[in-house]
C-alpha cells in the first residue's frame, strides 16, 4: 500500500499549492478544472425538471433518454452500437465509473498495466481489490509508448490495461497505429481494457473526438468512461457514463448498486434534453483551443520548454533551463515569489519521477493566462 500513502501525501500537497493561491492571490494553474460557465440552455433545462418535481431516485443504470443519447452518438460518430439498456450505465462522474469498473472486474492477485505519468485515481482502486500495478513509463520525449518494451510486461496475471486519451496529465492522444499494435498484442488473450476517456471531447486541431470504440475488436474487450461534467464544464455536477460489453456491464451494475445507488435524477434529465439534438457535446472546444493556443504563445517568449497539448486542457512545461530544484519545491517557490501555482509532475509517478517538469491548466481566463505568462518569463 506503499503507492495508496504516497497518493494521500500527494493530495496534501494539492491542497497545499491551492491555499497558497488562495493566500498569496497567485494565478491558480494548478487545479484540474476549467473557469468556464455553465451553458444557460443546459441551466434552463436543468431547472425545468427541478420545477416539475422530478427529484426523485433515478434507475441504478441511469434514466433511458440519457443512455439512448449517448448510444446514437457512439453509433452515429463511430459506428459502433452499444445497447442502451444493457451496455450503457451512467454515473456519478468518470472517478466512481473508474474505481467501479475495477472494483468489478479485478480480483486478489491480479495485475493491471497502468502508463505513466497517471492520474491518480487508478491505482487505490487496484490496490483496494489486493491487484497489484504494474508501471509502464511513457516515453519522456513525447509520451509515447514502446510497445515491444510493454508487450515484456504481460503475464498470465495480467487481467487489465488502463489507457487514457487525451492524456492527463501530458494533453497527448494515442496514434491508431498504437491502437492497432494494441489490437495485435491482445489478440488471443482474455484481457480487458479500461479506457479513460474524460477528456475525449475537448480534442484540437480539426482532429476527430477520440475513443477506442474505433476499433471494434478493442471495444469488445473495453470498459469506456467518459464524463460530462467536463465535457460541458460543469465538474462539479459530478456526472458520466461508463460504456462496456453486456458481460463486463452486469457485473459494474451489480457493484454500483451498492456504492451509489444511483445518480442525480434532474441532471440525467437535463443533459438528456440539451445533449439530444447537438452534433457536439462540447460548446468550449474551440474556446479551449483558442486559450491553448494563446498560452503556448505567450510561452514560447519565455526560458520554459513546452510540450505539445492535442487534447484536454493541461500543458507541461518544463523548467531545465532554469533550475535543477525539485519540481515540488520549484512549484511552491513559483507561488511564494511569481504568483503562479503548477502541479508537480512527480505526483503522477509511482516512484516520483522528476524531469523538472509541471502541468498547468490553460483553462483561465485570456487575461489571467496573459499575466501567468507575464509572471512565468521573469524566470
Amino acid at each position: 500500500m506503499a503507492k495508496s500513502l504516497a497518493l494521500s501525501q500527494n493530495f496534501s500537497l494539492v491542497s497545499t499549492f491551492a491555499q497558497l493561491a488562495a493566500q498569496t492571490g497567485a494565478i491558480n494553474m494548478s487545479n484540474d478544472h476549467s473557469d468556464f460557465p455553465c451553458q444557460p440552455d443546459l441551466l434552463n433545462a436543468l431547472f425545468k425538471h427541478l420545477a416539475d418535481g422530478r427529484n426523485k431516485y433515478a434507475p441504478g443504470e441511469g434514466v433511458f433518454e440519457l443512455r439512448k443519447v449517448i448510444s446514437d452518438r457512439f453509433k452515429k460518430e463511430f459506428d459502433f452500437t452499444f445497447d442502451p439498456e444493457t451496455e450503457i450505465t451512467i454515473t456519478a462522474g468518470a472517478i466512481q465509473a473508474i474505481y467501479t469498473s475495477i472494483s468489478s472486474i479485478i480480483n486478489e492477485g491480479d495485475e493491471v498495466i497502468v502508463f505513466e505519468p497517471a492520474f491518480e485515481t487508478y491505482v487505490p482502486a487496484i490496490e483496494a481489490r489486493g491487484a497489484r500495478p504494474i508501471f509502464f513509463h511513457l516515453d519522456s520525449t513525447d509520451y509515447s509508448i514502446d510497445w515491444s518494451a510493454l508487450t515484456k510486461l504481460i503475464s498470465s496475471k495480467t487481467k487489465l490495461i488502463i489507457i487514457n486519451f487525451p492524456h492527463n496529465p501530458t494533453g497527448t492522444i494515442i496514434s491508431d497505429e498504437s491502437l492497432e499494435q494494441l489490437q495485435r498484442i491482445l489478440n488471443g488473450t482474455k484481457i480487458n481494457i479500461l479506457s479513460d476517456e474524460a477528456f475525449a471531447d475537448l480534442v484540437y486541431d480539426n482532429k476527430p473526438r477520440f475513443s477506442i470504440a474505433r476499433f471494434p475488436k478493442l471495444a469488445e474487450r473495453s470498459i469506456i468512461v467518459g464524463s460530462l461534467g467536463k465535457s460541458l464544464c460543469v465538474p462539479g455536477w459530478k456526472i458520466g457514463y461508463c460504456l462496456a460489453p453486456e458481460s463486463l456491464m452486469g457485473k459494474i451494475r451489480e457493484v454500483q448498486r451498492y456504492q451509489i445507488y444511483s445518480v442525480n435524477l434532474p441532471i440525467q434529465l437535463a443533459l438528456a434534453d440539451y445533449l439530444k439534438d447537438k452534433d457536439s457535446w462540447s460548446s468550449f472546444k474551440e474556446d479551449f483551443q483558442s486559450r491553448r493556443d494563446l498560452f503556448t504563445n505567450l510561452m514560447r517568449k519565455t526560458q520554459f520548454t513546452l510540450f505539445p497539448v492535442q487534447g484536454g486542457y493541461f500543458q507541461v512545461i518544463g523548467y531545465e533551463k532554469i533550475s535543477q530544484e525539485r519540481d515540488i519545491d520549484f512549484c511552491q517557490k513559483l507561488a511564494k515569489e511569481y504568483g503562479v501555482t503548477a502541479y508537480p509532475l512527480s505526483l503522477f509517478y509511482h516512484d516520483n519521477v522528476d524531469n523538472n517538469r509541471l502541468r498547468v491548466c490553460f483553462g483561465k481566463s485570456e487575461e489571467e493566462l496573459r499575466i501567468a505568462a507575464d509572471r512565468l518569463g521573469k524566470l
